[in-house]
């Protein structure tokens, strides 16, 4: 297995220990170690983010190129989120869930060789803008991914409330009121750079109409609007509480299904590399 590929494996296995700690201590009714699977999530983050730079050095690109890197990537980006979220609220059960989604997109992606067999390399021409247009549409769908993470607490949260079911376990997650207030600021982030993601694509769209791939400007469009629905909604006060959790949740799985568009797109737009043709040997004599 290449250094980089392992790297992120074992990263997305130290979250899932984190994971593991946390859902352990809650099993015994204890508060989990707040320092301890903060500390874990740094050290996954630390080796995933060096696993992902050498397949950004190796293939001279973010590396987003395949869906095994675009899996990789979207986990790496909910750890990041929660990594300042997490040191503001020190809400060990939100770093819990991180890594137990960041485990799940690692793994996952890891488990379908398919997935990394092609490498493509120089992915966007040396193109900043749309290199940086791929990095921040990843990196929103992270924050969407922490959302629906978060949106999943308050709907347990909200359970326990109502049935006073499991109690003891669950005292030790944020009150309905933090986690909405963390809901409302990883919406708002999340749609901001979506926006600004989708702003390059359609400024390097009018430069060169050719290079976007309709179906996959369609449904990240419709995925836009449907955020800002539901941001405006909330803003607003129309749509808030167990609905827009259910909202986030799914509005995350609909996320991930437009990641067949990008693939898509790459089949359809990544020019093949020459073959390079090696000359014949010739020898003196011959004609």
């Amino acid at each position: 297995m290449e250094p980089d590929r392992l790297l992120m494996v074992v990263a997305a296995l130290v979250y899932a220990c984190a994971a593991a700690l946390t859902l352990g201590a809650l099993a015994r009714r204890r508060a989990p170690p707040h320092q301890v699977v903060f500390g874990l999530v740094l050290i996954g983050f630390g080796i995933q983010s060096t696993g992902l730079h050498l397949r950004g050095v190796s293939i001279g690109a973010c590396p987003i190129g395949n869906t095994f890197e675009v899996l990789q990537f979207i986990s790496w980006s909910v750890i990041l989120v929660y990594v300042f979220t997490g040191a503001v609220y020190r809400v060990t059960i939100l770093g819990a869930v991180s890594a137990t989604l960041a485990a799940v997109l690692g793994l996952t992606s890891a488990a379908v060789p398919a997935w990394d067999e092609t490498r493509r390399v120089g992915l966007f021409g040396g193109n900043v803008w749309v290199e940086t247009h791929a990095a921040m549409a990843f990196l929103s769908y992270g924050i969407f991914g922490l959302l629906a993470a978060t949106s999943v607490l308050f709907l347990l949260q909200n359970y326990s409330l109502k049935k006073k079911r499991w109690p003891s376990r669950l005292r030790f997650l944020p009150s309905v009121v933090q986690l909405e207030a963390i809901n409302l600021r990883l919406l708002a982030v999340g749609f901001a750079v979506f926006t600004v993601a989708l702003g390059i694509a359609f400024t390097h769209m009018l430069v060169n109409p050719s290079a976007v791939f309709s179906i996959k400007l369609l449904s990240t469009t419709l995925l836009w609007i449907a955020y800002g629905i539901v941001l405006s909604l909330r803003i607003r006060q129309r749509l808030f509480g167990r609905r827009l959790a259910w909202v986030n949740a799914v509005l995350f799985l609909f996320a991930l299904s437009t990641l067949w568009s990008v693939e898509a797109s790459r089949k359809d737009h990544t020019p093949e590399e020459p073959a390079v043709q090696t000359a014949p040997v010739r020898f003196p004599g011959d004609s």
